[in-house]
């Protein structure tokens, strides 16, 4: 069986074992990364409509974003679906009086809006994802890009709509 450091006096023995442990590499990876594991069953092909609040811009930020537009992941690059809807809001800061009194502000030169986004997606128990790949979390900070501006904006609601009739059939709200 063994003859000059050869199994069945053809094959290397050492070879054996680095082939060995090669398979047995890929096997764990495929096992640690692979979806055989995984048990959660993803929701795909949805519908996700979330608004994004834009606070303490100047006007043509806010002009320059429009219903049609399609919205970017600046850090991704990767498109997060399209705006249907801008509404504009004057912006609120705060100040302190010199008593030391904290005072709301309107304040004349900025503003707020709230864009609504719509993106197909998928979503399982870990959170919603715009075309599978970006996370999208109530609260979480994003860095958008239009064709004609960039700006962050927080993430304040998420609905996923029916495919068939368009109607809300889950919300997330803050």
């Amino acid at each position: 069986m063994l003859k000059d450091g050869k199994l069945f006096g053809k094959i290397n023995i050492v070879d054996c074992f680095v082939l060995l442990i090669i398979l047995l590499l890929i096997i764990g990876a495929v096992m640690k990364f692979g979806k055989f594991n995984s048990g959660v069953e993803v929701s795909s092909n949805q519908i996700i409509e979330y608004q994004m609040k834009i606070k303490n811009v100047r006007d043509f930020t806010i002009d320059a974003m429009q219903s049609g537009d399609i919205v970017y992941d600046s850090q991704t690059g990767n498109s997060i679906g399209k705006i249907t809807n801008v509404e504009k809001e004057d912006a609120i800061t705060y100040d302190f009086k010199s008593t030391g009194e904290l005072i709301e502000v309107h304040n004349s030169d900025r503003c707020d809006a709230i864009i609504t986004i719509e993106t197909d997606g998928s979503v399982d128990e870990n959170g919603y994802y715009a075309n599978k790949i970006v996370e999208l979390k109530v609260d979480s900070t994003k860095i958008i890009e239009t064709k004609y501006v960039k700006t962050s904006g927080t993430i304040v609601d998420i609905k996923i709509k029916n495919m068939d009739s368009g109607e809300q059939v889950n919300k997330v709200e803050v």
